[in-house]
């Protein structure tokens, strides 16, 4: 190779420098090439920083539009689409302290590159509406696609409700076999159940059901396969222990979804007793 680096004096093209300096030039098969570019080293260390900041800059805003997407394509619901941990009234009880403590804690420590084996999480208010559970839950998603950097191309989390999906789950029943492809089937449903890296789900047990085993055979479809892949959940009911045991599939000694649950959270669930918001309001 034709090749040899020699020193020359240089003016800095930059029209507020042109200062002299010693540049490297190279003759690589006839082409000379000037290292830096015409610029003197103080100039090129300053262009190479700003197009450093410049690509660094876009690419937080690239990675904000995403959490935004995200943030509302993910199922928080849009009463709670500003709602944080900062919004949040966690000075009404003992036991919404700690449920509150509980939830930033788990949000902040959620591997966001791989969630497997991670720690499941329940807040219960027995028969009791209106303490925070859905504030508290929604606020660990903001947390975690607030966390979320951009190292990831996949959605860290999905927001449903047990209503909105029984719903779901009924509507893909009145699905003919070639009416129309892009319609969601109920292994579509049950695909992004079990799969998504965290799965919130909100309001379990609120409404009586007609068809109990309707409600065992979905909720053992998923717990089982998140229980089997080691996936986490974050799960808000309106009931003791008990009565969620017999709502996913019989009494606490016999309710399979119940015991993987009690497993996945390391046998704790967070039992909330507090004044409701509205009791706050009228109080206040």
């Amino acid at each position: 190779m034709n090749e040899s680096i020699k020193i020359t004096k240089r003016t800095c093209i930059e029209p507020s420098c042109q200062k002299e300096y010693e540049a490297k030039e190279a003759n690589m098969l006839g082409v000379k090439m000037v290292f830096g570019m015409g610029y003197c080293p103080d100039c090129a260390r300053r262009r190479f920083e700003e197009e450093e900041s410049r690509e660094k800059q876009l690419r937080e805003r690239q990675v904000e539009a995403k959490r935004e997407e995200w943030r509302r394509s993910c199922g928080i619901p849009y009463r709670f689409i500003s709602e944080r941990f900062d919004t949040f009234r966690s000075d009404r009880s003992n036991s919404l302290k700690r449920a509150y403590n509980r939830c930033v804690e788990y949000a902040d420590n959620l591997p966001l590159r791989n969630s497997h084996g991670y720690q499941s999480l329940v807040l219960t208010s027995d028969k009791v509406w209106g303490v925070g559970k859905t504030h508290l839950v929604c606020s660990i998603a903001h947390r975690i696609l607030d966390r979320w950097d951009g190292d990831t191309g996949f959605m860290p989390l999905r927001f449903i409700s047990e209503p909105n999906l029984f719903m779901r789950i009924r509507n893909t029943f009145n699905r003919q076999n070639n009416d129309d492809v892009r319609r969601e089937t109920e292994s579509d449903v049950y695909r992004e159940m079990l799969t998504i890296p965290l799965l919130i789900v909100d309001d379990m047990g609120k409404e009586e059901v007609s068809d109990p085993r309707f409600v065992q055979r979905v909720w053992f479809a998923i717990i089982n396969g998140r229980y089997d892949n080691m996936l986490p959940m974050v799960i808000t009911a309106n009931l003791n222990p008990d009565a969620l045991a017999w709502h996913l599939g019989g009494n606490r000694d016999n309710s399979a979804s119940f015991e993987r649950i009690m497993e996945m959270t390391g046998n704790i669930f967070y039992q909330i007793d507090a004044k409701t918001y509205r009791d706050l309001r009228n109080r206040e």
